[in-house]
């Protein structure tokens, strides 16, 4: 352990030798925080993931540094069908220590495996398209979509529990109980899944049916002789009966009850057993016509889908929700991701999808996750982008395009505020526009912030200009 004032090792006492800080909280916060890490792995390690997790967001909550323990929250959410929570992990991880990170393989692992980078897309894009149904009230093609989604991802825990939530709600309860426990198969510490459980054993009780018994007992009838003196005989009576009118009765008294119930009782059942076949023939056609309305429903999208594409390739996202949702500021986020991600992608690319999240959404809405992944892009590929939209601007300008230089240049200006030349042309374009409002604040902004730049005495000829005008 080091100290965090002066980085000397330190010692079994409550201060630092080196610089004589007090650490002797510090100590119990890392302490703390080894511990949670601890109780992390020993929970993951008999597949208890719901409280490996909260063990482990504990530990960070102590020590946001905590590299190892990143790395299997990463491995924990990757293992439950969270992908896109874990490459957060990951790239966090990444971000705090770039040499020797196991993260940095699994990153890699992952992206070298175009495959499953497609099935994950898949997979999340399914999944919410299920949530969608269930808002709509349509869990008949919400139940349809998440089987696709678990046919592409068997351990997505959520996508188990909302589908036996889905069962439950149409009392299928033998179904229901299958997708839970498959889902404490992935997760043994799952409270969700485990209440479901109880309310699936709650809902299946049956009642206390009392059922009073008759016991028949025959008794052989005897008669009784009296002897001499005190001697007893008992004869039984005899079994044999002569034959007569009242036999004949019994016997067509017998034929008649049971044709009575054949009739009542056991043709009722034949009806029954034969409407309930029709019932499972009609239930299956119909699962079969929802599979079919689905299949229409997603051609239709994707024809949709590449006919705005071929009208308007800029329009490329969307699918889900408004702009400004949760769903579609992720998808942007994921999209972005998996750019800086890709070799063969630029960080131009990645720079479209972050602007396509809305500004307001970042500051007020976003999570702590997601916020830690957007700046860490966005600090990533600052300076490349800086550097190009500035080249790309300062040619827009040679060539007099001035609406496109000033919005290059203030994409430079944004991604890189040290650059007094790029303030400067942005200002020139602004000015050959005829916006003197945006060149007068693009000058009077380089006269104050750089006093000693060489464009300065340009700019003040400039504004001079625009005050005589």
């Amino acid at each position: 352990m080091e100290c965090y004032n002066c980085g000397c090792p330190l010692s079994e006492l409550d201060y630092c030798t080196n610089c004589g800080a007090d650490v002797k909280r510090y100590k119990k916060i890392i302490y703390t925080s080894n511990r949670l890490y601890n109780e992390g792995l020993e929970r993951a390690g008999v597949r208890d993931m719901s409280g490996a997790i909260r063990a482990l967001r504990e530990c960070l909550k102590c020590n946001k540094s905590h590299v190892d323990a990143r790395n299997l929250l990463g491995l924990i959410y990757y293992e439950t069908g969270e992908a896109v929570a874990a490459f957060v992990e990951w790239v966090v991880s990444m971000n705090i220590r770039p040499e020797k990170n196991v993260a940095d393989e699994y990153i890699n692992m992952v992206q070298a495996d175009r495959g499953r980078l497609d099935t994950i897309n898949a997979t999340l894009k399914k999944y919410n398209l299920a949530l969608n149904y269930c808002h709509q009230g349509s869990n008949d093609l919400a139940v349809i979509q998440l089987k696709k989604v678990l046919s592409l991802n068997p351990k997505f825990a959520k996508a188990h529990r909302l589908l036996a939530l889905l069962y439950m709600e149409r009392a299928d309860w033998d179904r229901a109980r299958k997708e839970l426990d498959r889902c404490l198969r992935i997760d043994v510490g799952d409270v969700d899944a485990m209440r479901y459980l109880q309310e699936i054993r709650i809902q299946t009780q049956p009642a206390d049916e009392k059922q009073g018994r008759k016991k028949r007992k025959r008794e052989e009838t005897a008669q009784v002789y009296r002897g001499s003196g005190n001697d007893m005989i008992i004869q039984p009576v005899p079994t044999k009966e002569p034959l007569g009118l009242h036999v004949f009765l019994q016997i067509g008294f017998g034929l008649l009850l049971g044709a009575l119930v054949t009739y009542f009782l056991l043709m009722p059942a034949r009806e029954a057993a034969v409407r309930g076949e029709e019932s499972e023939k009609q239930k299956s056609v119909s699962e079969e016509i929802d599979v079919k309305n689905v299949e229409i429903t997603d051609l239709n999208a994707r024809i949709k889908e590449l006919e705005e594409n071929l009208q308007q390739k800029d329009e490329q996202l969307g699918e889900y929700g408004s702009e400004g949702t949760t769903a579609q500021a992720n998808d942007h986020l994921e999209a972005a991701a998996y750019a800086y991600l890709d070799p063969g992608q630029d960080v131009l690319t990645v720079e479209q999808f972050l602007g396509m999240i809305p500004k307001e959404y970042v500051d007020e809405k976003a999570s702590t996750e997601f916020l830690d992944l957007y700046k860490f892009l966005n600090g990533a590929i600052g300076d490349s982008v800086a550097s190009d939209y500035y080249d790309s601007g300062l040619e827009a300008y040679r060539q007099q395009d001035m609406k496109l230089a000033a919005e290059h240049l203030a994409k430079a200006w944004q991604y890189d505020s040290s650059n007094s030349d790029a303030l400067y042309f942005l200002g020139m374009a602004y000015f050959y526009q005829g916006d003197n409002a945006a060149a007068t604040e693009c000058f009077e902004k380089l006269i104050s912030t750089f006093p000693d730049s060489p464009q300065v005495d340009k700019a003040k000829l400039h504004l001079e200009e625009m005050q005589n005008q």
